[in-house]
């Protein structure tokens, strides 16, 4: 073999070395063009107008932005949370006749209590002459005025549903 056809033999394995690393690096800058593109586009108006460091410095801006919205988020639903636990949530109410001398279900005991089983348990009773009500203070299910069957029972059912 002359040494002219080692040369060329030489000179093709090169090239084809070489068309090939082309190739790889080809598909590279491809994915790098993409991800520039994408960055780009979350980048807001203008952005294919900045350099590389200004669109990061946008994009670090608007990080920060975020989080602090996630932030402010953050310390509103902690804020509703709280205002949530403390409304009436868990209602009952239980109604029953007293005295044996009137008709129907007209007294009532009813429990408006909140997450933490704190709020009122209000009664009505009812007879032939008038209704009188009643209202009593409840903390953590139990009052320290003494509960009928009824408003005990209204308050039970109250504190199931939470």
């Amino acid at each position: 073999m002359s040494s002219g056809e080692m040369l060329g033999i030489a000179a093709l394995v090169l090239s084809v070395l070489l068309g090939a690393l082309l190739a790889v690096q080809t598909v590279r800058l491809g994915r790098v063009e993409r991800q520039l593109r994408a960055l780009m586009k979350g980048g807001g108006p203008g952005a294919a107008s900045l350099s590389f460091g200004e669109l990061l410095a946008r994009q670090g801006e608007r990080l920060e932005t975020t989080r602090e919205e996630t932030e402010s988020l953050r310390q509103a639903v902690t804020r509703l949370e709280f205002a949530v636990a403390r409304s009436v949530q868990n209602v009952a109410l239980v109604r029953y006749n007293p005295f044996q001398d009137t008709g129907g279900d007209q007294s009532f005991a009813l429990a408006l209590l909140d997450r933490h089983g704190d709020g009122v348990v209000l009664s009505s009773l009812h007879n032939r002459t008038g209704t009188r009500f009643y209202a009593k203070p409840v903390q953590a299910a139990s009052s320290p005025l003494g509960l009928s069957d009824e408003e005990a029972q209204a308050m039970q059912q109250a504190m199931k549903q939470g």
